[in-house]
């Protein structure tokens, strides 16, 4: 994807985003996609055994990503909500099971499109990681 045709978040508005969903799924979720780079499958199947608190980590099956402290907090928030039984780091609210990922897709554009970033779906928070990531490393892209 050229970087004419990618969207890219402002930053100080998502922050601001993310300062207000500390304790929501929507947040979960922003966070897992603009400051871990994961994509929305990556986040429809983690569990909470792929999340290690004491290591700070995410551990994939192709990877690990260490956890920015943000997102760490936010995780350990929904882990110790009561009633919180299912295997999966993301789930319906309704029926505690695991969010299907048109479910994550729209909950996302939702909140984005609410905080005034329309236009920017999850592929281009993941983008957007990845080149931060190429910036702050000096790294061609």
């Amino acid at each position: 994807m050229s970087k004419a045709t990618m969207r890219r978040p402002d930053a100080r508005a998502m922050a601001r985003l993310l300062a207000e969903q500390t304790q929501t799924a929507a947040g979960l979720i922003l966070r897992l996609a603009w400051r871990q780079g994961l994509t929305r499958e990556e986040i429809q199947r983690l569990t909470w055994n792929d999340v290690d608190f004491s290591a700070h980590q995410l551990r994939l099956p192709d990877r690990t990503i260490p956890l920015e402290a943000e997102t760490e907090d936010c995780l350990r928030r929904q882990a110790e909500r009561p009633g919180h039984p299912a295997p999966f780091v993301v789930v319906s609210d309704r029926r505690r099971q695991q969010m299907p990922p048109e479910s994550i897709s729209r909950l996302a554009r939702k909140t984005l499109d609410r905080a005034g970033l329309g236009g920017i779906s999850l592929i281009d928070l993941r983008h957007d990681f990845i080149i931060r990531q190429l910036e702050s490393h000096d790294w061609p892209y």
